[in-house]
């Protein structure tokens, strides 16, 4: 799956992530374990609502953390990937 800044991504049925402490770490429909997100990457998991675009969730991130929109629209993308990559997100296209 490719996201672009226009792809709106949505957490896959089933799959869920919760906070413990200080840790956040995300579980796929099946109900495993996968992985652990830094602060940031977080919080990107937790703007996965099915109508914010990428770049949308890029903007909410980049104001407030105070780092430059572009810079942060490159790496959510990247994070998406890798969710995807994990079954754990899917897209609709914002058609033009």
């Amino acid at each position: 799956m490719s996201f672009r800044a226009d792809s709106i991504p949505r957490r896959r049925e089933g799959a869920d992530g919760q906070r413990f402490g200080e840790d956040f770490v995300v579980m796929d429909p099946e109900g495993r374990m996968l992985r652990g997100l830094n602060e940031t990457a977080a919080r990107v998991w937790e703007l996965l609502d099915g109508r914010r675009t990428a770049r949308d969730i890029a903007g909410v991130v980049a104001r407030e953390y105070d780092v430059a929109e572009e810079r942060v629209l490159e790496d959510c993308l990247r994070l998406l990937e890798r969710l995807a990559g994990h079954g754990l997100l899917d897209a609709k296209e914002v058609l033009p």
